[in-house]
This record gives C-alpha cells, sequence and structure tokens, in this order.
C-alpha cells in the first residue's frame, strides 16, 4: 500500500477518534504500534495521527497520561534514531502541535478611567460622521488638569494608532477643538513636527506606515489652518535634505536605494 493511501487511513481515524466513533484507547494503541516501529512510513502516519487528534487526545482526561507517555518516547526515539532533516522537523511539528509551549502572556496595561475614555472617543468612536458628538465630548473634559491636558495631547499626536481613512477626522477634531483650548493645537503641531523629524533620523523600514500617517496628518492639518505654507515649505525642505551629502557620497540616513522619502514628499503634497 503506498504511504499516500495510509496517511489518508490514519487521518480518518483521527476524525473518527474526535467524533467518539473510534475510541481513544484504539488510537492510543494504533500510536503505539507505530512508534515500536519508528521508521520510514511509520514516523509520517505516526506524525499525521498526531496531528489530527493529538491535542485532543493530550487535552482529554481520561487520556493525557497515556498520550503523554507515547510523546516523550517518541522525542526519545527521534533523538536516538538517525532521522534525516524532513522527518526530524515533521517530528517536531507533531510533537509542539499536541503539546504547544507556555507563552508568557503580555502584561496588559491598566490605564485610568479618564485614559480609556479619550482613546475610546479618538481610536474608535471618531469617524467622519461623529467627528461633531466626539468633539462635544472632548471639550468636556477637565481641561485645567495638567495630567489630563498632557495625555490629551499625546493621543492627539499618535495619528498612527487610528485607522489612515480617519486622519482628517483627527484634524478637523482638533481645528474645532483649538477654538476653545488654544495651547492643545500648538503642542500636537510640535509633537507632529518633532516626530517627523524623529522618523527621518531613525529612518527604520518598521516605522514607515507610522511615518506615512504623520506626515499625512500634518497636511490635513495644513487644510484646516493649523499650519501655514512656511511650515510645510520647511517641512518638505527638511524631509528632501536631511541627512543628505551633497558631495554625492552614501550615507546611512539617506541611502542610494531608499526612495521611501519620495513617498512622504507625494503623501504630503497629495
Amino acid at each position: 500500500v503506498n504511504i499516500e493511501t495510509k496517511i489518508k487511513v490514519v487521518r480518518f481515524i483521527g476524525e473518527l477518534t474526535k467524533f467518539g466513533v473510534c475510541t481513544k484507547n484504539d488510537t492510543l494503541h494504533c500510536l503505539k504500534i507505530l512508534l515500536h516501529d519508528f521508521t520510514h512510513h511509520c514516523i509520517e502516519m505516526a506524525c499525521q495521527l498526531l496531528e489530527t487528534c493529538g491535542r485532543f487526545l493530550f487535552r482529554s482526561t481520561d487520556s493525557h497520561i497515556r498520550t503523554k507517555l507515547l510523546l516523550e518516547t517518541m522525542m526519545r526515539k527521534k533523538g536516538a534514531l538517525h532521522l534525516d532533516g524532513r522527518q526530524i522537523t515533521m517530528v517536531d511539528n507533531a510533537f509542539y502541535y499536541c503539546n504547544p509551549p507556555e507563552v508568557q502572556k503580555s502584561a496588559r496595561i491598566v490605564r485610568p478611567p479618564m485614559h480609556e475614555y479619550i482613546r475610546k472617543l479618538l481610536y474608535k468612536d471618531l469617524h467622519r460622521h461623529t467627528v461633531e458628538k466626539v468633539l462635544r465630548q472632548i471639550r468636556k473634559l477637565p481641561w485645567s488638569d495638567d495630567e489630563m491636558l498632557a495625555y490629551a495631547v499625546q493621543c492627539l499626536s499618535r495619528v498612527w494608532l487610528l485607522k489612515f481613512s480617519n486622519v482628517s477626522c483627527l484634524a478637523n477634531l482638533l481645528a474645532g477643538l483649538v477654538v476653545y483650548q488654544e495651547e492643545i493645537g500648538i503642542r500636537v503641531v510640535d509633537a507632529v513636527l518633532e516626530e517627523i523629524r524623529i522618523g527621518l533620523e531613525l529612518n527604520q523600514d518598521k516605522f514607515n506606515q507610522r511615518r506615512i500617517s504623520v506626515v499625512k496628518y500634518l497636511g490635513e492639518l495644513y487644510n484646516y489652518r493649523m499650519v501655514d505654507s512656511a511650515v510645510i515649505f520647511r517641512t518638505l525642505y527638511l524631509v528632501l535634505s536631511f541627512g543628505h551629502h551633497y558631495d554625492g557620497s552614501p550615507t546611512p540616513l539617506d541611502p542610494p536605494d531608499n526612495y521611501f522619502r519620495i513617498r512622504l514628499i507625494c503623501t504630503l503634497l497629495d
């Protein structure tokens, strides 16, 4: 019998096991027989059986201990036998599919309720149909609180946390808020210009999407008359000339094969 037929049979047995048609004891007995002659086709059949129902057997209380022992036996045989690279990879994949390593959960950032409320308004509720509604809610914040003011400026500056299509909505919101809180506009514009310069200094590909969003934000701020044309021209000149050697020698800040600055300029002019 060829290997394709054998694999189909063991996968079918695995599916029957998960649906309770085939007993767990019978399936584990099949696995034990395959591990006893752990060579050639038996390796592939054992791995396919484990990938089909191995996790189900490992997580079930009545078959956990036997499955764990069989997995340990398989890994010992892998180390004792001279398997090729493909077979070693196949065995490792089957083992870690049944018993994946523990992943340390990332600690969730706990923010004050007011901070969570600001983030909800700006990053979830804001879109082109809710600008006026969000503006009314933002105006009700306790702007006399310096900590809250600083956090609001930070959220209004981190435009890359929004959907790209909502960048203009944030600029529209800021333009309406400046009428009542003039200091906010100055601090946000300063933060945006500083972010553009930091992106040029670092020049890392992982920040490219973020840099595009910030440049788009600056252009939208100009459309809503938050900045004048002199700021736009100075930014364009900065993007063109920052880190550039006029003698033509290459520089890590502006490598000759990197055309991302052209995209920044086009986004700003657009």
